[in-house]
């Protein structure tokens, strides 16, 4: 067996074992999983760790999230992410899940591709993640710009998704404004070691509803809302 066929195995094998989180893997997110080289996002000393199912260091006490957590947040039951969505990432870290999204918005050969501006605060992550993704063929599809994420990039803006990647003890402000009617902010409210994964969908100006996926763990958010 090949490097190549025994990664694809790997891969699949990965995609079967996510029934245990009562994931719905949809064609687009299982093509999504086997396009993206998550290897490529890791560290070089955790590459052979990269298809294990768990959050991995990075740079500055950071992590790439687990597998399963990533396959949730691009789920039609989350962020339902269509073919030429926009997307506001919170917290570029690696680069890995905007490159996910990138699959879900903008597959290569679509005639209207969506677009992911990925925001990351921490120079050593943006340099580390730009980087990642040159390497792996998203830079058409995806930008990462240096920045208080909570404040978000509303020069781009409105998003059809806001997706953050790191815990806020509240919801940041700007990214409800930045947010387009029927858009959706997907976030982690709560205190360290222990949150919940909150959707929050905007029915207009002032109106939202607002739904728990069940708690999640991730590392807080820094800058002005963190």
């Amino acid at each position: 067996m090949s490097i190549e066929e025994e990664l694809l195995k790997t891969k699949i094998d990965v995609l079967s074992r996510l029934r245990t989180h009562r994931i719905n893997v949809t064609e687009q997110m299982k093509q999504a999983f086997l396009n993206v080289p998550r290897e490529e996002f890791v560290l070089e000393k955790y590459k052979e760790r990269a298809y294990i199912d768990t959050p991995l260091p990075i740079l500055s006490g950071q992590t790439i999230s687990a597998i399963h957590m990533v396959m949730i947040y691009i789920s039609s039951s989350c962020s339902d992410p269509q073919i030429g969505n926009k997307i506001l990432e919170v917290g570029a870290g690696s680069g890995y899940n905007a490159a996910m999204f990138a699959e879900m918005v903008a597959p290569e050969g679509v005639d209207n591709p969506g677009h992911v501006y990925a925001v990351e605060i921490i120079p050593e992550l943006v340099e580390f993640a730009k980087n990642n993704i040159e390497r792996t063929g998203y830079s058409d599809r995806v930008t990462i710009i240096q920045g208080d994420g909570g404040i978000g990039h509303p020069s781009e803006g409105p998003y059809d998704i806001i997706s953050v990647a790191a815990a806020s003890k509240q919801i940041p402000p700007p990214l409800l404004e930045q947010l387009k009617i029927n858009g959706k902010l997907i976030i982690p409210v709560g205190r360290m070691f222990y949150q919940e994964l909150v959707i929050i969908e905007k029915k207009s100006e002032k109106d939202f509803n607002e739904r728990s996926m069940g708690g999640v763990a991730f590392v807080p958010l820094t800058g002005k809302y963190g």
